[in-house]
């Protein structure tokens, strides 16, 4: 079957067919070679007309001839397709007439494509660049139908078309992809397949990886990697626990992301050249921002509350909305250019690209927003999300505060070709970012004439430097790639959980300072230095074995400092710690016959973690803060019996009776009638008293439902024991244990496997086994905020055991892929309702996805759905500690999404997604145009944000000036919805209708 590859410089394994292995070297050692079609064959054909690639694609299907062709070459040909008798080499040079393009036939009976100005000489390929080479974008979306795994990718065109209005818009239409809190803070926060949450789904970027777990205050944390979508030159999100040499993958899978690359900005032919794009959007304004204060005496602020240690009605932050949206893309209120330089000679290339974007605070839908405003409420300040009174405070068609962003990148990249067929990379990146961001519990506040808090914008500061190695000689036992790579982080973002102006009330601590000080800004360092290496050996034509390792460093610090005899509210304490972790794996690919391929391997992971700033406080020594512990065996249930007086208790308490009756003067009769009503009552009904009975935990601090003492099914509580009255909700008396914790360490195995088989070449079904593990995260092993350590045991690493059943068909002009995937994730860090991190028992995800795309160079479309078919949580001890007598389906070990106070229950994704692009070329495919409309399904009724369905529609169209012009305009939210992204924790609705007009010119 036709691929458009093309020879990678120094043999990396191409997949030309998932049905075929073959190990292409590019200096033209092969080690599979396939039959190819004979040449001097006649056979009849009838390839209609369409752009070049597809016609070229639906002839090497009839023909069954393989070619290999740098996609660059044959971009923006048209071809008037074929019909009539031919020889297969032919009918290839028949469709090359006119184009500059010459096929050359090589050893093996396939054809190398190249450009008829230039040569093709083999010898020369392993100490120069190629022309020859496939395009990142072509292999990321080939990988979707060709890799036995579950894979995502968007490429530079889409990326740069849909980012929107922030980074994590990148995932919109992938199934089952999207990010928490996406329009709050300006990072991303990848869940896949309802997988979130640090170290579960890592974000790579150019293979460096950084990373910040912030608070969220009453609304948990979010898990941000920051990313300037004007550097990206493709996406690929890879789904569930899998091991992919060169990359980091985890229990939810993975996302890589590449930037740009010398080959995105030449032009066809040229060994230099740049790329200028500049474009423009309206819905946005520039945000009034708030004043702070720091320094001053709060008393000597005009108008700020008399209760300055919770300010929430701080004036100097509570801004009115704007409602006149600007509808012009050039008003300068959201704004971006980049300017790109390469250059490729004959054993080096570089690239050097600036990024600036400027976004004010965007607008919010108009239209379907009654869902939003269905709620009987407008409370003035809400600790946790209510989007059925989010339209009653964030007002339709109306600004929306802390959503502007201001974002400046530098990217430099140069590779290096050596003799011997050896590669050196290198790679540098600054991004220097501010946002709006406000705390998420906070970001519903309202105050009188709909005024909204509009706080400072945080700002984060992030670099990356990566070295890559790579050596592909003549040699089969030797195809070695390695990475070191450096990245360092410096955020100061409003997560701290204070407030912008705060200070200490005069009235209530006279000793303490009235100056107004920020402390809603929290500092976090974070630096990771890492390394990859791995090499694939083939034994033979149909034997492969690839060994990886990986390490990396990480160190977080904060300039945020901790005083014991300071008061500053609701603020966490700094997070330092160091964190390392490493992984060496083994996997080997077999494929015993064309149709069959097998695939095994093992992994060994572990890690190590020490919380310093714990670490710190406790060698200072006083603070019994950081240097105890108190702990409890376990629960008091308290509940009520009833009681049966003897003859002389009844008669002693009826003697007292009467005399209290008698000393305020009742009259005798009423005496004998209430003393008879009395007696009556003792003897049939006894009197109730309250006991109580000790429930104590394994030790651990897990509890039983065998021992539960409020379960009658237990037989532990009396015969006289009122049904219904029991509660076990008193913690017994706490105990001083010993000092908390700073360091920790583990390792384990996992194993995996896969097997595909192709009954036709068009078809493949393949099944994946895979197991993970997960250790806690530097954020889950370190004091600091949202959830304290588990006093009674340390956290065990979550265990991951994945199954993926998946079949692809190859069509003419398309292919289609149909995949369920089974995920069971048992010992889940878990914040409990004590608000200590935990291992609950288990989660189980497990769902069906589609991805289908067509195009037959005219027309083209994109279908993508998912629909989860269970998200379910299980802990015992959750449910036995909230037994209801008079709730049974309170008793259940399973809840849907998770349990109230944990994280897992804001990380739900949508039951079920879909999304279709249609589109169509003209004039000789100068102009492209194409709708695409997204479908999400509203909130089932026990998700804990409830969230009304979504149906948006975008649309675009792209006309190509010239070979050097291209013009661009993108409509998102053509309906201008009222909504919310999945998986918010802010009270924050998406953007309404926006218009971008966007100018891409190259040179």
């Amino acid at each position: 079957m036709y691929r458009l590859v093309n020879s990678l410089k120094w043999s990396r394994i191409v997949k030309l067919q998932s049905s075929i292995l073959c190990l292409s070297l590019t200096l033209g050692v092969l080690f599979y070679s396939p039959v190819y079609a004979q040449t001097d064959t006649v056979n009849t054909y009838q390839i209609p007309a369409g752009e070049l690639d597809a016609v070229l694609k639906a002839f090497a299907l009839a023909s069954g001839i393989e070619f290999h062709l740098d996609a660059r070459l044959s971009e923006g040909f048209y071809s008037a397709g074929l019909d009539g008798q031919f020889t297969p080499e032919q009918g290839l040079n028949t469709l090359l007439t006119s184009t500059g393009l010459t096929a050359h036939r090589q050893a093996d009976g396939s054809y190398q494509i190249t450009d008829s100005t230039e040569s093709l000489t083999l010898d020369t390929l392993d100490v120069s660049f190629s022309e020859g080479e496939i395009s990142r974008d072509e292999a990321g979306k080939y990988a979707v139908y060709d890799d036995n795994r579950s894979t995502v990718y968007a490429g530079k065109k889409e990326v740069e078309r849909y980012k929107g209005k922030d980074a994590a818009d990148l995932f919109k239409g992938m199934p089952n992809v999207y990010s928490g809190d996406a329009r709050n803070g300006g990072g991303i926060d990848p869940n896949i397949r309802g997988v979130q949450g640090p170290g579960r789904v890592p974000v790579l970027i150019d293979g460096t990886e950084q990373g910040l777990t912030v608070w969220r205050g009453y609304r948990g944390v979010s898990n941000r990697s920051y990313i300037d979508p004007n550097l990206i030159g493709g996406v690929q999100v890879i789904k569930g626990p899998n091991t992919v040499a060169n990359v980091k993958t985890s229990t939810g899978g993975a996302v890589v992301v590449n930037t740009l690359s010398a080959q995105d900005i030449l032009l066809p032919g040229k060994d230099f050249g740049g790329e200028f794009l500049i474009e423009g959007s309206n819905n946005a304004v520039a945000p009034t921002l708030g004043t702070l204060y720091t320094g001053q005496d709060y008393r000597d602020v005009d108008g700020f509350p008399s209760t300055p240690q919770y300010p929430y009605a701080d004036p100097s932050l509570w801004q009115p909305m704007s409602h006149n949206k600007n509808n012009n893309p050039f008003s300068g209120d959201d704004y971006a250019y980049r300017l790109a330089l390469a250059k490729r000679g004959e054993s080096m290339e570089w690239l050097a690209a600036y990024a600036y974007r400027y976004k004010g605070n965007y607008y919010g839908g108009k239209h379907d927003s009654g869902f939003y405003k269905s709620g009987d409420s407008k409370e003035a300040y809400m600790t946790k999300i209510d989007p059925e009174t989010l339209a009653l405070r964030h007002l339709p068609g109306a600004e929306i505060p802390n959503t502007s962003s201001e974002t400046e990148s530098v990217l430099l990249k140069s590779t290096f070709l050596f003799e011997g067929a050896q590669q050196l990379s290198l790679g540098a990146r600054y991004t220097d970012a501010e946002y709006g961001e406000i705390m998420a519990s906070r970001s519903g506040d309202l105050v009188d004439g709909n005024k909204m808090a509009q706080w400072p914008l945080s700002r984060v500061r992030a670099q990356a430097y990566n070295l890559d190695y790579h050596w592909s000689p003549k040699d089969p036992w030797i195809d070695l790639t390695a990475k070191l790579w450096t990245t360092y982080t410096v955020s100061d973002t409003n997560t701290r959980g204070g407030f912008p102006n705060y200070a200490n009330n005069h009235d209530l601590l006279p000793g303490y300072s009235t100056l107004l000080r920020n402390t809603a800004a929290s500092n976090a360092k974070d630096s990771r230095i890492g390394l990859n290496i791995s090499n694939t050996t083939a034994f033979s034509d149909t034997l492969s074995l690839t060994a990886a390792g990986r390490y990396q460093y990480r160190e977080q610090r904060s300039d945020d400092t901790y005083d014991a005899n300071k008061a500053d509210g609701w603020v966490h304490f700094p997070q330092e710690g160091t964190y390392q972790e490493f992984d060496a794996s083994l996997q080997a690919t077999w494929q015993p016959h064309t149709q069959w391929t097998l695939n095994a391997g093992v992994k060994f992971q572990g890690f190590d973690v020490k919380d310093d700033f714990l670490a710190a406080r406790q060698a200072e020594g006083g603070d019994t803060l950081f240097t105890q512990q108190a702990v409890s065996p376990g629960l008091e249930a308290s509940y009520k019996v009833r009681v049966f007086l003897s003859e002389a208790e009844i008669q002693a308490r009826l003697e007292r009776y009467r005399e209290s009756l008698e000393f305020f003067g009742v009259p005798e009769s009423q005496i004998v009638a209430d003393l008879a009503e009395e007696e009556a009552k003792l003897r049939k009904e006894g009197q109730i008293e309250e006991r109580t009975q000790a429930w104590l935990h394994d030790g651990n601090g897990k509890y039983s439902r065998a021992q539960n003492p409020c379960d009658p099914a237990n037989g532990l509580l009396p015969d006289n024991y009122i049904e219904g009255t029991c509660r076990a909700t008193n913690q017994l008396n706490t105990k001083v244990n010993m000092r908390p914790k700073t360091h920790d360490h583990g390792q384990g195995w996992s194993p995996f496997a896969s097997v595909a088989f192709s009954p036709t070449p068009q078809d493949r079904i393949y099944y994946r086994y895979s197991q993970m593990l997960r250790f806690p995260s530097l954020f889950e092993s370190t004091l600091s905020f949202s959830a304290l350590n588990n006093a009674y045991t340390s956290l065990k690493p979550e265990a991951t055991v994945n199954h993926e059943l998946g079949y692809i068909h190859h069509f003419t002009h398309g292919d289609l892929k149909l995949a369920y995937f089974h995920h069971l994730t048992e010992n889940v860090i878990e914040r409990d309702d004590m608000l200590r991190f935990s291992n609950i028992d288990s989660q189980t995800l497990a769902g069906l996805e589609l991805q289908a795309n067509y195009d037959d160079g005219d027309w083209f479309a994109d279908l993508n759905g998912a629909y989860m078919l269970t998200n379910k949580v299980c802990d015992e001890s959750s449910v036995v500690t909230r037994y209801r007598p008079d709730e049974p389906e309170y008793y259940r070990n399973c809840l849907f999404g998770g349990f109230p106070g944990g994280y897992l229950e804001s990380q739900v994704p949508p039951a079920w997604s879909t999304s279709l692009q249609l589109g169509h070329r003209f004039f000789n495919r100068q102009l492209e145009a194409g709708i695409k409309g997204a479908y999400l399904a509203k909130a089932k009724s026990d998700e804990v944000v409830q969230r009304d369905d979504t149906l948006t529609f975008d649309a675009f169209a792209n006309y190509q000036l010239s070979r050097h012009i291209a013009l661009e305009v993108v409509g998102t939210n053509l309906t201008d919805v009222y909504h919310i992204d999945p998986l918010v924790r802010s009270s924050v609705p998406a953007p309404g209708r926006t218009i971008k007009l966007m100018l891409k010119a190259k040179f």
